[in-house]
């Protein structure tokens, strides 16, 4: 996916002065934004905040009009925001780094998720008929994800937390999560990466989990802008986080007031509306280095990117509530 990415992206390269530091955003009157704030997301858990920030009218009572576009793939989410066509978006680490070194400048601003040892957000699970089957089994019989994507780093960095070498790993090419979730659950395919709240699904189907991400601190997702936005914006940067702050304290402390939210833009299945339970989420913080610039080594190793970046060409302060 991330290849095909690359080559939309030279088609779409966008061209923006680098941003202002404190003293020059200080100096320079802030513009005003005419139309509404363009974010695009996915209808996946992590991005929880979003729909309830918007729900609850968190974005309004700041001043900012805000609209929450949702995407059905990251794929369509990406060329967008290459395109010009979004002021910001949701998404993993690891494709900023794919835009920057396309020349499309985009930065991080904050991590909105990330795993804990509570909760789980990705797991590597054995079809039903294969729930004997050990980790490293799986992993050589065939595993089905998605390669150069954020989903293939995940796979990797959970096999070698379990000290299951990672370069013997067989990946099954299923783009699709849910045409992936259909061969697991009926034997076609050894096993799969999954993310919640279709690995639930899965275990209730029969399928065995055999490791997850819980407490490995790798599925960090993040809230990105364009340069040129928060260069003109600063104020409503922040302002937006403090809104989507919000909206993950009230998540946290009224849990089943939003489940309805979660159910209907998060696209849980039927099955587990009132069951799954409703992931906690921490305070924005700045990205973590260390994570970060692993990323963006990996995809160097994989040659998916071919360009020199430092973590602040890819991640920008200053705009935390």
């Amino acid at each position: 996916m991330q290849r095909a990415l690359v080559g939309v992206i030279l088609v779409f390269v966008m061209v923006c002065t680098s941003l202002p530091t404190p003293s020059e955003g200080a100096q320079k009157k802030e513009t005003t934004s005419p139309q509404p704030i363009r974010f695009g997301t996915l209808p996946v858990l992590q991005a929880l905040p979003l729909f309830v920030a918007a729900d609850k009218g968190y974005f309004k009572e700041r001043g900012l009009s805000v609209e929450i576009t949702t995407f059905n793939s990251a794929m369509e989410k990406d060329v967008a925001i290459s395109a010009g066509q979004l002021a910001g978006y949701f998404g993993d680490l690891q494709t900023p780094a794919v835009l920057v070194a396309n020349k499309v400048p985009v930065r991080m601003v904050a991590t909105i998720y990330n795993t804990t040892g509570k909760q789980r957000m990705f797991a590597i699970l054995a079809s039903p008929k294969r729930s004997a089957s050990s980790l490293q089994e799986v992993a050589d019989a065939g595993l089905a994800g998605s390669s150069n994507t954020i989903l293939e780093y995940l796979a990797v960095k959970i096999l070698r937390a379990r000290n299951v070498p990672a370069e013997k790993l067989k990946l099954v090419e299923i783009k699709s999560i849910p045409i992936r979730l259909q061969m697991l659950l009926s034997d076609q395919v050894p096993g799969a990466l999954l993310p919640e709240p279709l690995v639930t699904l899965a275990e209730l189907k029969g399928a065995k989990v055999l490791a997850d991400d819980a407490s490995l601190g790798l599925s960090a997702t993040v809230l990105a802008f364009t340069d040129a936005f928060l260069k003109a914006h600063p104020s409503q940067t922040r302002e937006f986080l403090a809104a989507v702050e919000q909206a993950s304290f009230y998540i946290n402390k009224n849990p089943n007031d939003v489940r309805p939210i979660m159910n209907r833009e998060c696209k849980v299945p039927e099955t587990l509306q009132q069951s799954f339970p409703i992931p906690v989420f921490p305070k924005l913080a700045a990205p973590e280095q260390s994570q970060v610039m692993d990323v963006y080594r990996w995809l160097r190793e994989k040659k998916i990117i071919k360009t020199d970046l430092r973590y602040t060409q890819m991640v920008a302060d200053g705009f935390l509530p």
